[in-house]
């Protein structure tokens, strides 16, 4: 696959870097560059020129010098640049740098040339990420709550990819033989199971209830007859959750969700998997006993106390198994292990980590990232999205309530650290109002536009780019121009909520430009060519950021 990377910012960046440089030798001071991290952030008008830098004023305490000054010294050792139309100094000693429109067009022609990749990263080194997500009990579907997880870690398996790492995606299936849990779920499937048959049976205390339950107990006594109830429940439990992981996979596929592996955890103790990362902790002495049982010293590596690897009844805990489970994950490649877990997780971080480094890793190569609740909105009052039998409302019910662009979009247009007010009513309705609607209308606008001007036998041609002059236009090209900067931010801070944003301001900008500026004017056919091109540049670009939070670039839509 063809990576494409124009980083403007990144070209700025470098510049300002030679210029430091001659700046540091007339100052008789090699080292200004590397004490002064440079920033280049794009401006907010265009009056400002296209790029902005403060790198003056962070240097004037150092150099003892008037911050314009220093403004100056930089812009004569780079003025002579065609990248740029214009290097001006403004206010206290900003550098405002405006492109030149050569170099506007021959980076849209950048942007045409990569069409629905452009913004992905070439990456020369890349390395070999292991993200697990999701990964719910098999002992029940997937709920609403877990929804916001499977498009968080989706949206940034996708990040990442597009920075051009290699990304396994991974579910970790907790189906140890020996959880309670589980037992339970099975015990509550035989408990259907039996009513199939008119068989009186007591519920187990704890059991799990709800449709589900009962769908899958009635699928086993179609399947196997009234000699099912003959089994043990250790066959209860592996039939049933079977049939649970195949119900979780069709809901997480429709929500446009693959994992390349489904790993059981059961198989760490059926390969000695567990027994043998539990011996090498003992020999690395990182193990004592205690009331009959086997500690972890986790609070050598920074834990709020030491952690039990086997109970006193010889029960191993979960955090053996995990232990086992991410010694798996390096030992299958992984340069950096990446794990997305829910809102009542936040005091596994300090075990995990504790975990990571008794194995010999750093902490450097692992990640834990904790997304926060969601609470679901009507006529701006809070509503329990709850069945009438109490049981949690499934993603796939969400799914098919509001359709999975809504939801995913939604679920995305926050960061994933903080509290997320989801109003099913905005996301069902057909209009501006709603942010998915109003992006994907201007990607059916455009459709719409391109296909008329190909039936007057007018097309886009970036030679012509050099004309885009007007401000609507030039703000329109910076905002397609922000996107390769976007991807490497979120791929660094894992905030992938960006494209949800960034996907709204493009449209907005899409949209004023179209009003300002008339597209199809064939007696002016140079301009509407170049004006074309920047139709496409800018449908290439949602198409990009839609593909990165998953959701669909639709060719036509209606307003009602």
């Amino acid at each position: 696959m063809k990576h494409h990377t124009y980083l403007i910012q990144d070209y700025i960046l470098k510049t300002l870097q030679v210029a430091l440089l001659e700046i540091a030798d007339n100052n008789e001071n090699q080292e200004i560059e590397d004490k002064f991290p440079i920033e280049v952030t794009a401006t907010k008008q265009i009056s400002h020129g296209d790029y902005s830098t403060n790198i003056a004023m962070i240097l004037a305490k150092k150099l003892k010098k008037n911050p314009r000054e220093i403004a100056s010294e930089i812009i004569n050792s780079i003025n002579q640049d065609p990248t740029f139309d214009k290097i001006e100094i403004a206010g206290a000693g900003f550098i405002n740098f405006t492109l030149s429109d050569k170099a506007r067009s021959e980076y849209l022609s950048h942007v045409l040339e990569a069409q629905d990749k452009w913004g992905w990263i070439k990456n020369n080194s890349p390395k070999n990420i292991n993200v697990e997500f999701v990964s719910v009990n098999p002992n029940g579907p997937v709920t609403i709550g877990s929804g916001r997880g499977a498009a968080f870690g989706d949206s940034l398996c996708r990040t990442l990819t597009a920075a051009g790492e290699n990304v396994h995606r991974e579910f970790y299936i907790n189906d140890s033989m020996n959880s309670e849990q589980m037992r339970l779920f099975a015990e509550s499937v035989r408990h259907y199971t039996s009513l199939e048959f008119g068989i009186e049976s007591t519920f187990p205390e704890k059991g799990y209830k709800g449709d589900y339950v009962s769908y899958i107990g009635k699928e086993i006594a179609d399947t196997f007859g009234k000699e099912s109830l003959e089994k043990d429940i250790s066959w209860f439990q592996e039939e049933s959750q079977t049939r649970m992981i195949e119900w979780q996979k069709r809901d997480l596929e429709k929500f446009g969700v693959k994992f390349n592996t489904w790993f059981s955890e059961q198989s760490l103790h059926d390969n000695g998997k567990v027994e043998a990362c539990l011996e090498e902790l003992k020999k690395k002495d990182l193990t004592y006993e205690k009331d009959g049982a086997t500690w972890l010293k986790s609070t050598q590596f920074g834990d709020d106390k030491d952690r039990v690897l086997v109970r006193s009844n010889d029960r191993k805990t979960y955090v053996t198994s995990d232990t086992a489970y991410h010694q798996s994950k390096f030992e299958r490649g992984a340069d950096v292990v990446i794990d997305i877990l829910g809102p009542d997780h936040h005091g596994y971080i300090g075990r995990m980590n504790a975990v990571i480094q008794a194995l010999g890793k750093s902490l450097d190569v692992f990640d834990i990232i904790i997304y926060q609740v969601v609470r679901f909105v009507k006529n701006g009052e809070s509503v329990p999205m709850r069945k009438r039998d109490g049981t949690i409302y499934e993603l796939g019910n969400l799914t098919d309530e509001i359709g999975v662009d809504n939801t995913r979009f939604f679920f995305l247009m926050r960061s994933h650290d903080t509290h997320l007010d989801f109003d099913i009513e905005l996301a069902v309705r057909e209009s501006d109002e709603n942010p998915v609607f109003y992006t994907q209308y201007a990607h059916a606008r455009i459709c719409s536009i391109l296909k008329k001007a190909e039936e007057q036998n007018l097309f886009p041609n970036p030679e012509n780019m050099h004309l885009l002059n007007h401000e609507a236009e030039k703000m329109l090209v910076k905002s397609i121009f922000e996107l390769p900067n976007i991807i490497q931010l979120a791929a660094s801070d894992y905030g992938v909520h960006r494209f949800a944003h960034y996907s709204i301001e493009l449209a907005r900008l899409f949209h004023s430009f179209y009003d300002k500026c008339k597209v199809v004017q064939p007696e002016f056919e140079e301009l509407t060519s170049a004006r074309l091109a920047l139709c496409q540049a800018t449908m290439y670009t949602l198409q990009s950021a839609f593909w990165l939070l998953g959701v669909s670039a639709p060719q036509r839509m209606y307003r009602k």
